[in-house]
């Protein structure tokens, strides 16, 4: 019985060092199995956004709902529609940027507008006309991540603000216009298609932020 059971201890222990071992030696290949690399990593994305503004009263020409009511809510093609008429619609801003899939781009411009304007300066008993330069800030920042998937989807996320001024005169005594916007979002594009992002609209205009992403040659 004692040499039975010695044998079965020896027989135990050999078998339990070879389970260590297969796991040791399991563990790390497993673990590389199953870390996938991204196969769009190394992918250029452009992603592209315009701000254009459109007459309302087109629109509804075409049959869009006032209201965005499906099926006639507006669409890309609305606008390019528009586009293609004189003085119905126009593209008042245009950005881009290249980004690699998976990372944040940004695009960001600031300029100064210097406008002439007539002043009247009293001069003893009489008032004579000098120049004056007004300046104005304007400015516009688009901030976009792209990451491509394998649906051939681009998923965006973006943020988008502009400052500008409207009417802005060399007589008219009264400050211009300003106009502030900011879009911020996520949507999925596809590749070279554009797509409606954001809006805003009044009385009479309507404002599109229409987005285009499309993958870069090498």
């Amino acid at each position: 019985m004692a040499k039975i059971s010695k044998s079965i201890v020896v027989l135990v222990a050999v078998t339990l060092c070879m389970v260590l071992m297969t796991g040791r030696s399991i563990g790390p290949t497993a673990e590389a199995q199953t870390k996938i690399e991204d196969p769009y990593q190394d992918v250029c994305v452009l992603v592209e956004a315009f701000v254009v503004e459109v007459d309302l009263s087109e629109l509804y020409t075409q049959g869009v709902s006032p209201i965005g009511q499906k099926p006639d809510s507006v669409s890309v093609e609305n606008i390019l529609k528009c586009l293609e008429a004189k003085d119905i619609a126009q593209v008042t801003t245009g950005v881009k940027v290249a980004i690699q899939s998976g990372q944040r781009g940004e695009t960001k411009i600031t300029e100064t507008i210097y406008q002439e304007q007539q002043v009247a300066v009293p001069s003893g008993r009489n008032v004579s006309a000098a120049v004056r330069y007004t300046n104005y800030d304007i400015g516009k920042t688009f901030r976009a991540t792209a990451s491509v998937r394998p649906s051939s989807e681009i998923l965006v996320s973006f943020d988008f603000s502009e400052s500008t001024y409207r009417n802005i005169t060399s007589t008219d005594k009264t400050p211009p216009n300003t106009v502030n916007r900011e879009w911020s979002g996520a949507v999925n594009l596809r590749a070279g298609r554009p797509a409606i992002a954001g809006a805003t609209q009044n009385e009479e205009t309507a404002v599109f932020l229409v987005l285009c992403a499309d993958i870069k040659d090498k």
